[in-house]
């Protein structure tokens, strides 16, 4: 909030002039000089222009307690600005002890004074549930008046409500309509959550082109979700002719913005070249900052790289580390090579058990190469018991979900296996088949 600029008395306004005259200068000791006297006097224009200068930190070391000891009297007589800024600093706790009680009084002060936003401000914390109790009745009541006085933060906030239908039946033609009124303000969220309606088609007919216009301005924006999502559009030619070239400028503006799944999707442009020139440099540089963000399918991705010396040299060492880690994340690929380095004793000693351990987690997730190494290991008794029916099971599991070898195992173990054994392993296979449900995760 502004500088207060009036005066009771020809005296009093000369030398609050003065004041102003040096803050406009840059000149905050002479401001201070100027108005603390009248400060101390009682001065209640004068006390919020000391509490600005100590708030703000200017000409002096910052002191939000001695802000807030200027603000509040011109607060209590009902300075709208004094108000929003003692709520501020009560809110967020810097320089004194947070107390969102005060921070609610003082904001509710200001905002019946149709500050627009102490309004919003109030709204969020009724939203939160920040310093009382959530009521999204007395959120939305805020934050349409904030928006009716033009807040574009408001007009999104109230859009979202409506969008997802939170505490108000959904209404996703009054959410796109105040969605608009804060987009044409420039409001890079507003802007992407219209195309995220137009590309969903989330109450509206689906239109692309709609989509993709929103986007852009968001993107251009630098927001980051509508910069990626419109490089998915670009990459994949929905309701536009693919544009590799479009594509990879949204991905990499995404990317260096730290957003993961675009620093992968650049890894897979650099290593396979579908949009741009091969380069595994570029493509392991891009994996990694993604895999170092914790995104599992970067980490398999460099994994496998290392596994099969693909661009680089072999490094089954680094390819174990990398598995672990996506492994470790519930990735089906990454356990079941895992599992079948410690099988194989590839970069690794021989650990059988180890082996069935990731096997196990990998074909628990629909992993029919998993599933097919798992009853492998228990058909010969490798680091578990040995154990027909349940050989039998996993391998009639994975040739239902489409697995070759599966199907040539499961043969192999009719001719071999006792009919009780197989009648067990077929009726575990269709139990698990019927609780699982799903696809195979052999790819990603």
């Amino acid at each position: 909030m502004g500088l207060m600029a009036t005066a009771n008395s020809i005296a009093v306004a000369d030398v609050f002039k003065e004041g102003l005259e040096a803050f406009g200068d840059q000149n905050y000791t002479g401001a201070l000089a100027a108005w603390v006297p009248l400060a101390e006097q009682g001065d209640l224009n004068a006390m919020y222009n000391v509490g600005l200068i100590y708030d703000e930190g200017l000409g002096v070391a910052e002191d939000k307690a001695r802000a807030l000891e200027w603000y509040l009297p011109p607060a209590e007589e009902g300075d709208v600005s004094a108000q929003f800024n003692v709520a501020i600093i009560y809110d967020f706790g810097t320089g004194v002890r947070e107390n969102n009680a005060k921070a609610i009084y003082w904001y509710t002060k200001a905002a019946e004074q149709a500050d627009e936003q102490a309004q919003y401000n109030l709204a969020l914390m009724y939203a939160t549930g920040e310093g009382t109790k959530v009521n999204i009745d007395e959120a939305i009541k805020w934050y349409r008046l904030s928006a009716d006085l033009g807040l574009a933060a408001a007009q999104h906030n109230l859009g979202h409500i409506y969008d997802v239908g939170e505490g108000v039946p959904e209404d996703n033609h009054e959410a796109m309509a105040l969605f608009k009124r804060a987009a044409t303000q420039g409001y890079a969220d507003s802007q992407y959550s219209i195309a995220l309606m137009y590309d969903e088609g989330d109450g509206f007919i689906e239109d692309d082109l709609s989509a993709i216009d929103w986007y852009t301005k968001a993107a251009e924006q630098d927001h980051v979700s509508a910069q990626f999502n419109l490089a998915i559009m670009y990459d994949v030619g929905e309701g536009i002719a693919e544009g590799d070239e479009q594509a990879l400028k949204w991905y990499s503006r995404a990317a260096e913005q730290g957003h993961a799944d675009s620093q992968l999707n650049l890894g897979i442009i650099y290593e396979n070249g579908d949009g741009a020139e091969v380069d595994m440099g570029a493509a392991m540089r891009w994996y990694r900052r993604a895999a170092d963000q914790g995104h599992r399918d970067a980490q398999y991705a460099i994994a496998l790289m290392f596994d099969e010396g693909i661009g680089l040299p072999e490094d089954n060492t680094a390819a174990i580390d990398w598995y672990t880690r996506a492994a470790e994340q519930g990735d089906a690929m990454a356990q079941n090579n895992l599992g079948a380095m410690y099988d194989e004793g590839e970069g690794t000693s021989m650990n059988d058990k180890e082996a069935v351990k990731w096997y196990r987690l990998s074909a628990n997730q629909g992993n029919t190469i998993a599933q097919n190494n798992l009853g492998a290991m228990y058909f010969a008794g490798e680091g578990i018991r040995k154990n027909s029916a349940e050989a039998y099971k996993w391998f009639y599991i994975a040739g239902e979900l489409g697995n070759e070898d599966a199907r040539s195992n499961l043969t192999l173990a009719e001719k071999r296996l006792p009919g009780s054994h197989v009648k067990k392993g077929t009726k575990l296979a269709l139990k698990w088949l019927k609780s699982y449900g799903g696809d195979s995760t052999d790819t990603h």
